[in-house]
């Protein structure tokens, strides 16, 4: 099974990523509303993986407390 150090690793990966799209949202360089929707979508995205692999990290030490 993965471990937690792996864990927050990906994460650190995900937030690293959200905030460069952040940033280029952030300085008006999306050429249209398709490519923000876009990325918009790719926040989501990210966002949901976060909330899972947090959602996993829990479970994990809950299995291990048993």
């Amino acid at each position: 099974m993965i471990d937690s150090q792996t864990l927050d690793f990906i994460k650190s990966k995900l937030d690293d990523r959200r905030i460069e799209i952040e940033q280029f949202l952030g300085q008006g360089r999306v050429p249209d509303f398709n490519e923000y929707h876009k990325l918009c979508g790719v926040i989501q995205g990210l966002d949901f993986a976060k909330e899972t692999l947090t959602d996993l990290a829990k479970r994990m030490e809950t299995d291990d407390d048993e």
